[in-house]
């Protein structure tokens, strides 16, 4: 019997208690199980910055960096590719003076900055009808002293200043044959080197100072991309290579590289003749030395 003063509580008002306790429980329970509404981050991400781009020249001594380089299958043959700066050689100039012509069919070359000293007269245009071009060695007012075309390799002659266009260009190429390699200078400054295929001992790259007479792209093989046919002559003529026995141009076949094989070209792995053959203009200087 039940005490006075209170009274006993109802059933349905006891389970109604338990259902509403139950459902406040489930509000907050599922979401925090599913994860919850998305929360603002107070990480905020650092900008990106620029990374500087060094340039190094040949008598720079680079510190070396320990780095971590995953694995990765190597390619077949000798070492390819990216070069790091070769030792110090001979200085680079940071320019150099390029002459063409730009219209006329032949052009006159004489032996000595005179007009009464004809020497021969040369196409003006080279065998793929870009203009000729030529380096300038040296000049007196009036006249250009130029690298010409034939041979033997080293030949030079006169120019008259009024039969040319005037050019220039920051870009170098050194060969070093010993060393399998060419390296490419703007500025004066080392910026790539590659390694490279050179001539057979029976048919030897030829040393000297040479010039870029022709370029062309080549989509087929053996010479993808293309090839720079240069202004001197290999030991053994080579008939129809761009009006030049003598060249730069991709290989296909990586293999070969960092060997002796060609009949004097030097070869480069096509990836590695790729930027250059975009970049580099008739005339520019390509000095191979031993």
């Amino acid at each position: 019997m039940a005490k006075p003063g209170r009274r006993p509580i109802s059933p349905v008002v006891l389970i109604g208690g338990v259902v509403i306790l139950l459902a406040v429980t489930l509000a907050f329970a599922v979401p925090a199980f599913m994860g919850g509404p998305p929360r603002r981050s107070s990480h905020v991400a650092a900008t990106p910055r620029a990374t500087p781009i060094v340039t190094v020249s040949p008598s720079d001594t680079p510190t070396p960096v320990p780095t971590v380089t995953a694995t990765v299958p190597a390619e077949p043959g000798p070492a390819q590719g990216a070069l790091g700066p070769p030792p110090a050689g001979a200085p680079v100039p940071s320019s150099s003076t390029i002459v063409y012509l730009n219209g006329p069919s032949t052009i006159q070359a004489f032996s000595a900055p005179d007009a009464g000293k004809r020497a021969s007269s040369l196409l003006g245009h080279n065998s793929i009808d870009q203009p000729s071009a030529f380096l300038v060695l040296d000049q007196q007012p009036g006249w250009f002293h130029v690298l010409l075309p034939v041979a033997p390799n080293g030949s030079t002659g006169w120019l008259k200043a009024s039969d040319v266009q005037v050019a220039s260009t920051t870009d170098y190429l050194r060969v070093t044959v010993s060393q399998f390699r060419i390296d490419h200078y703007v500025d004066g400054k080392w910026q790539a080197g590659y390694r490279v295929a050179v001539g057979k001992p029976a048919t030897p790259t030829p040393t000297g100072l040479f010039y870029i007479l022709a370029s062309q792209v080549v989509d087929q093989a053996p010479y993808t991309p293309g090839i720079f046919a240069l202004s001197g002559f290999a030991p053994r003529p080579i008939p129809g290579f761009l009006g030049a026995t003598l060249g730069v141009h991709g290989w296909t076949d990586s293999s070969v590289i960092g060997t002796r094989v060609s009949n004097g070209c030097v070869r480069l792995a096509s990836k590695d003749m790729d930027p250059l053959l975009h970049h580099l203009i008739l005339g520019t200087p390509v000095d191979i030395v031993a």
